[in-house]
């Protein structure tokens, strides 16, 4: 099936410092507003330091700066896809060895985050461990939640919001770069490492042995993302260029994948349908991939190639509520951010 897709450049944000993650809140009432996180490293000191940085998207399709947040530097964010006793939280892995939940809260018309609750990495060994991807879990049957965090020295941490260690156990031989929950199923995780391993792990098993462990991958594999209208499709992305996608039904191998010609750093889903995916492929610029068919292809790339893409994501707006903003049913909303050049794109994309 041929797509015709297009993406037009529409604002840019100097970030001051390097952009390495990007995510637009998925809640109804503020899907106009998203966060970017920074890192910057003092080669002299070796000093990790970033910012967590509140935008909104107003009427008139520009950028607004609500909040930038002081902290370490920032590895990943992430909304809570669920609102929680009346709280919007938004998760932060950063570099001081710990992982920061914030609430985003409202006094009049400003918006705002404030510190809800902060985790600590266990003290398992004598090395340093970083946080480096988390993941919200679905709400079990008492309505309770979940948080994963992968770490720099392989591990995989569970908290609940009681501030209490669920469990912390070694997943990969080297750095863990992605953790997952399958979705509307907490007790399922699926992890990605340095050691080129996919795994997927179950609570009710104790993590003490993989539920699968694939070596596919030809090199680290960097993330993974589950799609939660086609409940068995999983999609991966690595540093050896291809986007994988798999089938929970038969994961001795990838079913299909795409070559993007750079290393995968991220992968999201289009939130209303989830056919396609975007992906930011660190040194060849950011994809947008068909997946609705039996042959899965890029139907665009974008962004300067000599820039290093870490973050890409979608606006969460329905179809209505992009028609008010983009004055078309058929176009999108995503942002891209890049570390050397710090910056934070949008861009619409009109798929047809």
């Amino acid at each position: 099936m041929s797509i015709n897709c297009s993406v037009e450049l529409y604002v840019s944000h100097d970030t001051i410092y390097p952009a390495d993650t990007v995510e637009w809140c998925p809640i109804i009432e503020y899907n106009n507003v998203f966060v970017c996180g920074t890192y910057k490293l003092d080669e002299a000191t070796k000093l990790k330091t970033g910012t967590i940085n509140l935008f909104a998207l107003d009427k008139e399709n520009k950028i607004i700066l609500i909040q930038s947040i002081s902290e370490d530097a920032v590895l990943d964010l992430k909304w809570n896809p669920h609102v929680i006793s009346g709280r919007i939280l938004l998760a932060a892995a950063l570099s001081g060895k710990h992982v920061t939940v914030f609430s985003l809260d409202k006094k009049d018309t400003l918006l705002y985050l404030q510190t809800f609750a902060s985790f600590d990495l266990p003290k398992i060994d004598s090395e340093i461990h970083m946080s480096l991807s988390i993941a919200w879990s679905y709400p079990d049957e008492n309505g309770s939640q979940s948080i994963a965090f992968s770490d720099s020295q392989g591990y995989i941490t569970l908290v609940n919001l009681n501030n209490q260690i669920i469990r912390s156990f070694k997943a990969h031989n080297f750095e863990a770069w992605i953790v997952e929950f399958k979705y509307a199923e907490p007790n399922i995780l699926y992890t990605g490492g340095d050691d080129c391993k996919f795994k997927c792990y179950d609570q009710r098993l104790k993590f003490d042995t993989p539920v699968f462990e694939n070596k596919e991958h030809g090199q680290g594999v960097t993330t993974c993302s589950t799609n939660k209208i086609r409940e068995n499709i999983i999609c991966t992305g690595s540093y050896d260029e291809l986007v994988r996608l798999w089938d929970t039904r038969n994961m001795k191998r990838s079913y299909n994948n795409v070559k993007v010609d750079g290393g995968v750093w991220r992968l999201k889903w289009e939130p209303e349908n989830e056919e396609y995916l975007l992906s930011a492929s660190m040194f060849n610029a950011a994809h947008i991939i068909n997946t609705s068919s039996d042959t899965v292809n890029i139907c665009r790339s974008f962004g300067e190639k000599e820039r290093l893409f870490y973050g890409a994501d979608w606006c969460h707006f329905n179809s209505t509520k992009c028609k008010q903003w983009t004055k078309s049913c058929t176009k999108k909303i995503i942002a891209t951010c890049s570390f050397y050049d710090h910056r934070l794109d949008l861009f619409l994309v009109n798929i047809l």
